[in-house]
């Protein structure tokens, strides 16, 4: 039987802030053929990414959801680390589910996916009577989603991922943003989040979370970008170094344009092409970088390494801007 389907809005805060259900709730759960493994999700609730996805390189990816069960992430993981296919695992998690939070396996609602593209999905009767609800395994992959706006929410994430170019997060954030365009969850959303583990590891995996936001998903990519974005920055730095200026400058492009004007990329492209010798592209870069953040302006156009632009009837004007704004907003002698 299905619990906490109505809840007060003091008691739906007060649970959101724990194990609250991620009831409204839609996400995939994949790897790709090197090993890279992750998942993306969206609901109607606040911090969604901080207890119902988990992944791990070469391992495999989980979504734990509806009644989300603290301990299935870490519990499935390690089955599918010693071997054990998906739909085993998931078997195991629903025979040892002790009933955490009040719930059972009739209220979970759980996709898993393993490195060598194996998956499984599974809708508990009190999840699958929420509303539209249900999943779909596929190679490398698995959807679920419950409370949503019909079955054209899966399909359409289904279709984006398989279809999807580019690397894993790009593929996942794709197949989101395709269940958001046909309805998402009924009720509307609030939280989202992207995890990815990577091979390489380190600076190179992804954990990027909305708590809570109008419009969650987009906000999401946002973040995604701009991830993308510093990684494109750091490959056209290490471009530079290795002397290869085409290559740094198709980088810096690419970083630019996934950045939504952050100031700090384009204080970098800025940088990187005044050690070109371009101080013309540099300029350009500049002017986006001092719009965004005068203040910043104020101490950076003041690097020697800006000395070739000194004269420059442009970077005066914003040197003197700079130097104002900074004025109005130092701090006050102390009496």
């Amino acid at each position: 039987m299905a619990r906490r389907h109505f809840l007060s809005p003091l008691l739906f805060a007060a649970l959101s802030l724990g194990s609250a259900p991620a009831l409204a709730t839609y996400s995939i759960v994949a790897c790709d053929r090197e090993g890279n493994c992750g998942a993306a999700v969206a609901t109607h609730n606040l911090a969604v990414g901080a207890t119902v996805i988990h992944a791990g390189a070469r391992v495999g990816a989980l979504a734990t959801q509806f009644e989300t069960h603290l301990a299935h992430g870490p519990k499935g993981l390690a089955l599918l680390r010693t071997g054990l296919a998906p739909q085993a695992a998931l078997q195991r998690l629903l025979d040892e589910d002790d009933g955490f939070d009040g719930g059972g396996i009739d209220e979970r609602q759980i996709g898993l996916v393993d490195a060598r593209g194996r998956a499984a999905t599974y809708t508990g009767a009190a999840a699958a009577a929420s509303g539209w609800a249900g999943g779909f395994a596929g190679e490398g992959f698995a959807v679920q989603g419950n409370g949503l706006a019909s079955a054209a929410v899966l399909d359409a994430m289904a279709s984006a991922y398989r279809e999807g170019a580019g690397p894993l997060p790009q593929r996942l954030m794709a197949a989101l943003r395709a269940g958001q365009r046909q309805g998402g969850q009924r009720i509307g959303a609030m939280s989202a989040a992207l995890r990815v583990a990577t091979v390489e590891g380190g600076f190179q995996d992804i954990d990027l979370r909305v708590d809570g936001a109008a419009d969650p998903v987009a906000d999401l990519q946002r973040l995604t970008d701009q991830f993308q974005a510093h990684q494109a920055m750091l490959r056209a730095e290490r471009a530079a170094r290795r002397g290869d200026l085409a290559q740094a400058r198709a980088a810096t492009s690419e970083a630019l344009r996934l950045s939504h004007q952050w100031d700090r990329i384009w204080r970098r492209a800025a940088r990187l092409a005044m050690q070109a010798g371009d101080a013309e592209r540099a300029r350009d870069h500049l002017a986006v970088f001092v719009s965004a953040n005068p203040v910043w302006a104020g101490r950076e156009l003041d690097d020697p390494l800006y000395a070739p632009l000194h004269g420059d009837p442009v970077f005066e004007q914003w040197r003197a801007a700079a130097q104002m704004e900074s004025s109005l907003i130092a701090p006050s002698p102390s009496p």
